[in-house]
């Protein structure tokens, strides 16, 4: 378990890492043209966010910043692919601790439709800390990994701060994945996001930032030594939200109004820096009732399935609070990954 002993603070913006850029190019006009080729880009995908809603109305100047993000993309995406031109495995092998499967799972929906499991009680959640433990067992039952979590909720303002501190136990280098989500009170929805992985793959350490506006998410990714960014810019569409991190997973179900019959879909966000790594889309649905024992205690649960393209696992989730107690997936090759809550202290 590590605590940091001084929070770190989250790098600037997107727009603010390439103000210098924006503030030297010149500003091209912002005729029906250049608009009609920007909405253009945004329903391939591509990598520029637009104003949504009333304030797109407001002034043409708001496509005037569009206008200069993009020309900005296309000056500093050479340099960009010159300095991590040899990065091409940045996504993670696995991101996630509650949700591990999913990280492999295709990104698309699944393919029988639920409805939206949106925030009906948000104000059930409330602050805690709790300490999980995840390992891996083989088909003989012996363990063959294990990390674990450390999972704090802060009341901040009209926000929540969750901070998650992970760490490898039987792995050498013993990596330490940090990361740090603003979330809205009113109604769960994430306003920032910041992970820091050290040591990643090869480099010292990978950095991801995240902003959530609109149906949009815009960032960076950065690695430790090496010069240069990637940007983030991709669409969330409304019709997949509401949206969660895995690390805020285990608080997320304190907000929904759990019963025998309960059935809902969620989103869980990846890093969004590759294409394939910006969502995937999970089912949910309440299976039964259990008395479930862990470390924490022994606790009344509902247990629910949550099924993604390419597999299934069990979570048992606390019947007084919505707090996560243990999810339990079963490999193909016989062996099993657990979740247990291990400690919670008071708040």
């Amino acid at each position: 378990m590590i605590w940091f002993a001084k929070r770190q603070r989250a790098n600037d913006a997107f727009a603010e890492a390439i103000e210098p850029e924006l503030r030297a190019l010149h500003t091209p006009p912002a005729t029906p043209e250049l608009r009609d080729r920007i909405l253009s880009d945004r329903r391939a995908g591509t990598r520029v966010i637009l104003p949504v809603g009333r304030a797109a109305r407001r002034s043409t100047s708001r496509y005037v910043i569009a206008a200069v993000l993009v020309v900005a993309a296309v000056l500093t995406l050479p340099i960009v692919r010159g300095r991590l031109g040899d990065t091409p495995d940045l996504q993670p092998a696995s991101q996630f601790f509650y949700f591990d499967g999913v990280a492999r799972a295709e990104e698309s929906p699944a393919q029988v439709r639920l409805p939206p499991a949106i925030p009906s009680h948000p104000e059930r959640v409330h602050p805690a800390t709790l300490e999980y433990l995840r390992v891996w067992q083989d088909s003989n039952a012996r363990m063959t990994a294990k990390m674990s979590s450390l999972l704090s909720v802060r009341a901040d303002g009209s926000s929540w701060r969750v901070i998650s501190t992970r760490r490898e136990l039987t792995s050498e280098p013993q990596a330490i994945t940090a990361e740090t989500l603003v979330v809205a009170r009113s109604d769960l929805r994430l306003v920032s996001r910041t992970v820091h992985v050290r040591p990643y793959r090869r480099w010292m350490g990978i950095n991801i930032e995240q902003r959530f506006s609109g149906d949009s998410v815009t960032g960076r990714m950065t690695l430790d030594g090496v010069d240069g960014m990637r940007p983030i810019a991709r669409r969330l569409p409304a019709s997949e939200a509401p949206y969660i991190s895995d690390a805020f997973a285990p608080i997320f179900f304190a907000s929904a109004q759990l019963n025998r019959s309960w059935r809902g879909r969620v989103t869980v966000l990846g890093w969004a820096v590759v294409p394939n790594d910006v969502m995937r889309s999970v089912s949910l649905r309440v299976t039964g009732e259990e008395e479930v024992r862990v470390p924490a205690g022994r606790f009344d649960c509902w247990r629910l399935e949550v099924a993604y393209l390419g597999g299934s696992f069990a979570y048992w989730i606390r019947k007084s609070d919505g707090i996560a107690i243990r999810t339990e997936e079963r490999q193909r090759d016989g062996g099993r990954r657990i979740v247990t809550l291990e400690r919670e202290a008071a708040p």
